[in-house]
C-alpha cells in the first residue's frame, strides 16, 4: 500500500508537470514542484527538496523505469518483509541520502550548482543496498534472493556508469543510505532471521 501511494504521488506530479500546469518550461516546473536544485538549498534553505525531489519526474521513460523498479523490489519484497514503519524509514533514509550526496558533490564541483536532479532511483538504489546488506549479513535465503537480483543490480550499475544524464552521486547516495538503514534495522531486531 505504501509503495502504491508513492507511485501515485510520482505519477500525479508527472501529470501536473506535463499536462496541467503549462505556466513554464518543464525544467522550471520540475523545480517548482520540488526537484533538487542546489541553489535553492544554498540560498533559499529549501531543505524539503532532499525529500520531494524523489517524487518529481518529467520524462515518461524515467517515470516508468523508476515506478517499475520501486514496485519490483519495494512493493513485492521490502514492504512485505519490513512492515509499514521500517519500510517508510528505509525509503526516507535512502531517498534523502541520495540527495545529500548529490548536494555535497555540487559543493565540491561548482559545475553542478545549477544542475536539476530529480527522480526516485536513489530510493531504488537504497533497496539494492539493503538487499546486498541482507545477503552479506545473513547469507542463507537472503543470499539466494541477492543472487536472484544480481542481474538487476548489474544492469542498473552499467546503466548508471554509461548514461551521462544519470545522477551517479544520487545512485551512490541511495545505495549507501540503504546499507546504513538496513544495518540499523538489523541492529534493532526489526529485520533478521
Amino acid at each position: 500500500m505504501i509503495t502504491i501511494g508513492m507511485l501515485l504521488i510520482c505519477i500525479g506530479i508527472y501529470v501536473v508537470i506535463n499536462f496541467i500546469d503549462q505556466s513554464d518550461d518543464k525544467s522550471s516546473l520540475a523545480i517548482k514542484y520540488g526537484a533538487f536544485y542546489p541553489a535553492k538549498i544554498e540560498y533559499k534553505q529549501e531543505y524539503w527538496r532532499f525529500l520531494t525531489a524523489n517524487f518529481v519526474h518529467v520524462d515518461f521513460i524515467h517515470l516508468f523505469m523508476n515506478c517499475y523498479a520501486l514496485y519490483y523490489l519495494g512493493g513485492t519484497f521490502f514492504e512485505r518483509l519490513l512492515g509499514p514503519f521500517p519500510y517508510i524509514y528505509l525509503i526516507l533514509v535512502s531517498g534523502i541520502a541520495s540527495y545529500i550526496v548529490t548536494y555535497l558533490y555540487s559543493k565540491k564541483d561548482v559545475r553542478y550548482q545549477n544542475t536539476i536532479t530529480l527522480g526516485a532511483s536513489g530510493i531504488f538504489y537504497g533497496f539494492l543496498g539493503s538487499i546486498v546488506t541482507l545477503g552479506v549479513v545473513f547469507k542463507g535465503p537472503y543470499l539466494m534472493i541477492l543472487k536472484n537480483f544480481m542481474a538487476v543490480i548489474a544492469i542498473n550499475v552499467v546503466f548508471t556508469l554509461v548514461d551521462k544524464s544519470v545522477s551517479k552521486t544520487g545512485h551512490l547516495g541511495g545505495f549507501i543510505g540503504g546499507v546504513l538503514a538496513m544495518l540499523v534495522l538489523i541492529g534493532s531486531g526489526v529485520c533478521g532471521y
